[in-house]
């Protein structure tokens, strides 16, 4: 578990030239570029943010660059930053593309002076500067690190400790897509009940995740023993094709994994809008109860079409936060 010990903000000892800022593209000169090489400075949120490699190609099947990420995320940063603000990153790094080796980096020894650290001290007891969100400054600096996914916490650096979401994944294996869908809506079924408004996403990976958002009030501990018993719930209901069972092993083909165990301190989900370091650069899309009961699938939304999906459909998670509820638990 880790434990909270100061914030701190760390700054590099590197600063930009006049000439740097001079030369800085603005984001409307960024997104006009057509297949940009090399390095530039983009400015964005009042900063100078240095991207390099652009050329570099992050999934070889699609032939998505770099650059294509970046774009991706300045399109789509003003829904998930709010998503990723103030938390601290879980940073998982491709710096070399999807199909070579990742790996995980904790420790955030230097960055800008935009991009905020909260120092934290992890299971064996060292001391740790954990990356954190701020603004879309600081999300393109890790995804230039090759930060493909965002991986924050479910808690901010206000309440380290006191989660506001709850989040079940539904982990299909090999179980067939439609139970997957089925599961969610049971999902949907019991939160309905018990007066939760729940809100679902592709994982952009291989299942479904649903969220539900709360007041920050819950110590982690006490969140995670109501998504154990709403995860329970749901796969006590549909036994054919939902099981809490963790072991691979264990599970019948048919049934879907409800996962609840990621939301413990330190623990994370996929962002909602991330990429996902996978083939066709899917995404993590929110979505609607409606498309979740019209078949939606994972291939759906990838990084090339989701941003003018989302300009012509709308958020379907843009009233998330405004829905934070208080869980009753006895």
């Amino acid at each position: 578990m880790l434990t909270r010990k100061i914030t701190s903000a760390k700054k590099s000892s590197v600063k930009l030239t006049k000439q740097t800022k001079a030369t800085a593209l603005s984001v409307a000169e960024f997104l006009a570029l057509k297949d940009p090489k090399g390095n530039l400075t983009l400015a964005v949120d009042g900063e100078h943010v240095s991207l390099t490699n652009l050329e570099r190609v992050y999934w070889p099947d699609e032939k998505i660059t770099k650059f294509d990420l970046l774009r991706y995320y300045l399109h789509v940063s003003p829904h998930l930053m709010p998503f990723l603000k103030n938390r601290p990153a879980i940073l998982q790094r491709w710096p070399r593309g999807v199909n070579a080796p990742m790996f995980f980096q904790q420790d955030l020894e230097s960055a800008p002076a935009f991009v905020k650290t909260v120092r934290l001290t992890n299971q064996e007891g060292r001391d740790l500067n954990y990356a954190v969100y701020t603004n879309t400054a600081s999300l393109l600096h890790f995804v230039n690190l090759g930060t493909i996914e965002q991986h924050p916490w479910h808690s901010t650096t206000a309440k380290l400790d006191q989660p506001d979401w709850v989040a079940i994944d539904l982990d299909p294996k090999k179980a067939p897509w439609e139970n997957v869908l089925q599961v969610a809506l049971i999902g949907k079924e019991v939160c309905d009940e018990i007066g939760l408004t729940a809100f679902p996403k592709t994982s952009g990976s291989s299942g479904i995740h649903i969220y539900v958002p709360l007041k920050p009030v819950n110590k982690y501990e006490r969140v995670a023993e109501f998504s154990r018993l709403l995860a329970g719930e749901i796969a006590r209901r549909a036994p054919k094709i939902a099981t809490v069972e963790r072991t691979i092993a264990k599970r019948k083909k048919d049934q879907v994994y409800v996962d609840w165990m990621q939301n413990a301190r330190g623990k994370s989900l996929a962002a909602v809008f991330t990429a996902r370091a996978k083939p066709k650069a899917t995404v993590s899309m929110p979505l609607t109860w409606k498309q979740i009961e019209q078949g939606v699938k994972i291939s759906d939304f990838t990084v090339r079409n989701a941003p003018a999906l989302l300009a012509k459909k709308g958020d379907a998670w843009s009233d998330f936060f405004n829905q934070r509820q208080k869980l009753k638990l006895s």
